[in-house]
């Protein structure tokens, strides 16, 4: 499985398929950064939702390069469906990683804060970013061609979602009180972003627990794509 994904990273770097999506990613962090001194919190949460929608961009190109005809010799070859699906989803968190590491280092290796980085602030800016980018990956895992035929409307729907769930708060708030629940149905941008934004006032177990829902929430996407993905094999 680690050969697999190792092969399907390589496949896709060697289209270039992810230079835009990881270009504009990072040209928007420049830009954030282009004048100091900067809030830490305030710059990590900004980065942070660029993670999320630089990694939906990269995840949506990487499952739509690879042929119909290579995936099913990519899945003869590693022996069943599951291993296959999992090996797509590792190869797409090695640019989170990636990415959370560049965004958290660069600004203090610049020196593009206006004050010390606290180290309670370090383990909480490194976890939303991460599971920032989770999040934008499982999300597009549903919007690849081999789920929606159309790349055009696929692609709309996906930019719809990731808008809405970034001001999900906002949208929520003019909602009656009896809907506010859909906040929570949403993926956990907007009350990520809320914890890194307000983090001097939002309890520490309130912000954690912000990044375990995120987690969570991330993992029952990739459950459910993996299920129904095997089951719509099965039949075919």
């Amino acid at each position: 499985m680690t050969a697999l994904t190792r092969f399907l990273l390589k496949s896709y770097t060697r289209k270039h398929a992810y230079f835009a999506p990881l270009a504009a990613t990072l040209i928007s962090m420049f830009i954030l950064y282009s004048y100091k001194p900067n809030p830490v919190m305030d710059s990590y949460a900004v980065t942070s939702v660029f993670l999320f929608i630089g990694s939906a961009w990269i995840a949506l190109s990487f499952l739509n390069h690879s042929s119909p005809q290579q995936e099913q010799i990519h899945i003869i070859h590693i022996g069943n469906m599951r291993k296959y699906l999992l090996s797509q989803i590792l190869a797409l968190i090695v640019p989170v990683i990636l990415c959370t590491f560049i965004f958290i280092l660069y600004p203090i290796v610049t020196k593009m804060f206006g004050e010390p980085v606290q180290v309670h602030q370090l383990f909480l800016a490194i976890s939303a970013h991460f599971v920032m980018g989770l999040l934008g990956i499982t999300l597009a895992l549903f919007f690849q061609k081999a789920w929606m035929r159309n790349g055009t409307r696929a692609t709309a729907v996906l930019v719809i979602l990731v808008i809405v769930s970034i001001g999900a708060k906002a949208i929520t708030g003019s909602l009656p009180d009896p809907l506010t629940w859909l906040i929570w149905v949403l993926p956990p941008v907007s009350p990520m972003m809320d914890s890194l934004l307000n983090s001097k006032t939002v309890p520490a177990p309130v912000a954690w627990g912000t990044v375990g829902y995120g987690i969570i929430y991330s993992l029952v996407l990739g459950f459910v794509y993996m299920l129904v993905s095997v089951r719509r094999d099965a039949r075919t």
